[in-house]
């Protein structure tokens, strides 16, 4: 996935609906330029619930810088937003990229 200028994502969860619910471990892998011709991007997770339309929580989110050559992996089900990206040029492969995926329990799971 490329992150463009001015891309993110609002806040959600990876496995919050029917056809995400085996979703159990998000993972994303991160990789770009160096140096680095962006700001932005960060991963941001939350310790909380949506009331409202606002998150509610326990605690200061944590912030996950996009490093290069990175990877980071949470449970589906945290809270998690990607703050916008700035690009510092009209290059394309100037950007953010990642790869990222999940690992799910079989649908048969009596979890899900």
């Amino acid at each position: 996935m490329h992150g463009n200028d001015g891309d993110f994502y609002r806040v959600h969860t990876d496995n919050g609906d029917e056809g995400t619910r085996t979703r159990e471990i998000s993972y994303v892998y991160y990789f770009h330029r160096q140096p680095k011709r962006f700001t932005g991007g960060e991963l941001v997770l939350f310790d909380g619930r949506i009331e409202n339309g606002r998150v509610v929580g326990t605690g200061p989110p944590i912030v996950v810088e996009p490093v290069d050559e990175s990877l980071v992996v949470f449970p589906s089900g945290c809270l998690h937003e990607v703050r916008p990206v700035q690009m510092l040029s009209a290059d394309q492969g100037d950007g953010r990229f990642t790869i990222n995926g999940w690992v799910r329990r079989a649908s048969g799971d009596p979890a899900g």
